[in-house]
């Protein structure tokens, strides 16, 4: 898949891993939260100080998911859909330990639907993600929704 296309259309591709830059990401923040009030999508947040939390419910936060490996460990072993969203990932992306669990997410063959969109104002993929991640970019000044292409 090349081109240019909407986060719509990344969210219900095949896709497992997306890459989203921006420079605003309480913005693209809140575009998941009215996605999952209006749709009932289970869509996850992700903050270092408390873990993964349902966008719409901020205050249940899911155990043991504070440390970005124990969250792709958990979205990985999760038996439920989920779109799953964590912030400042690009220094995560070179612990060897997070690029091991990105693997494995890309390797579940289960018939679970997971998406996590990897969220920085700038990320650098791993050659060994390469590939297999949409990257999507925002300019938080564009009016035009985010576009997305395979890298």
């Amino acid at each position: 898949m090349s081109g240019s296309f909407n986060l719509s259309r990344v969210i219900d591709s095949e896709y497992r891993i997306a890459a989203l830059e921006t420079k605003a990401p309480d913005r693209i923040l809140d575009v998941f939260k009215r996605l999952t009030l209006t749709s009932g999508r289970a869509i996850y947040g992700w903050s270092p100080d408390n873990g993964l939390y349902r966008l719409g419910s901020e205050r249940i936060f899911i155990p043991q998911t504070r440390s970005v490996g124990d969250a792709i460990n958990y979205i990985a072993a999760s038996r439920h859909y989920g779109i799953y969203v964590l912030k400042d990932m690009d220094r995560a992306l070179q612990n060897s330990s997070v690029q091991r669990g990105l693997e494995r997410l890309l390797q579940r063959d289960d018939g679970i639907r997971r998406l996590l969109v990897m969220m920085d104002t700038q990320i650098n993929l791993p050659e060994k993600l390469a590939g297999k991640v949409v990257r999507i970019r925002h300019q938080a000044s564009d009016k035009a929704p985010p576009t997305a292409a395979v890298s």
